[in-house]
């Protein structure tokens, strides 16, 4: 499918499509100068909503999808349970200085 169906089914806008394809989080097939989404990036973009939902950076998500290429194995769990506990570290942080 090509980007204006890919905005409507995933209920977005054309700036966060291609601001998620500069940063490498969305990597649609680009044929005849027109990128053309599939299944995959469906299921990206799915998973970064899911991701900035829980108030992660696009930076902790890009490391995350870095993390693939380790798929299953300890080494990713670790990172990525890393990652989100410096996260929520950021959040506790926050907390107690609004409730001060």
């Amino acid at each position: 499918m090509q980007i204006g169906q890919f905005i409507t089914e995933m209920e977005t806008t054309k700036e966060t499509v291609r601001y998620y394809i500069d940063e490498q989080l969305l990597t649609p097939e680009k044929v005849q100068g027109k990128y053309k989404f599939t299944k995959v990036e469906k299921s990206d973009f799915k998973s970064i909503r899911e991701l900035r939902n829980m108030g992660l950076s696009i930076k902790i998500i890009k490391q995350i999808k870095e993390n693939k290429e380790y798929c299953g194995t300890k080494k990713q769990w670790k990172s990525n349970l890393d990652m989100i506990d410096t996260e929520l570290s950021k959040v506790d942080l926050e907390l107690k200085k609004l409730n001060e």
